[in-house]
């Protein structure tokens, strides 16, 4: 006689008893995932908040002197700050500057 069965394990099918406590072992195995990876989180969130809590205790100096630079700038007017070309210089993308030299020419 033809085995026409696909299980390839050969073991006989199991019982309903024994798919319920599959169920129920597998419900049970996914509420301790779900709840272990909600621990992993908050867990995680604490760290990432105490790490910004760090971080901006150990930079409240130096925001501090940004903001004063900030108001002196803004007290002397913004445009001053940047040193302005003399019109006789020829400025490239704010990176160079070019003189033209009589001397320096071929004749």
């Amino acid at each position: 006689m033809m085995n026409t069965s696909f299980d390839p394990s050969g073991q006989p099918p199991k019982t309903l008893l024994a798919r319920i406590v599959g169920v129920v072992v597998g419900v049970i195995v996914l509420g301790a995932t779900l709840m272990f990876s909600a621990v992993v989180f908050v867990v995680l969130a604490i760290a990432a908040l105490v790490f910004w809590g760090y971080f901006w205790w150990k930079t409240r100096a130096l925001r501090r002197q940004m903001q004063e630079q900030m108001e002196q700038m803004q007290s002397q007017g913004f445009e001053s700050s940047f040193r302005q070309a003399p019109p006789d210089e020829n400025v490239i993308d704010g990176e160079a500057v070019r003189l033209d030299d009589d001397r320096n020419r071929l004749q």
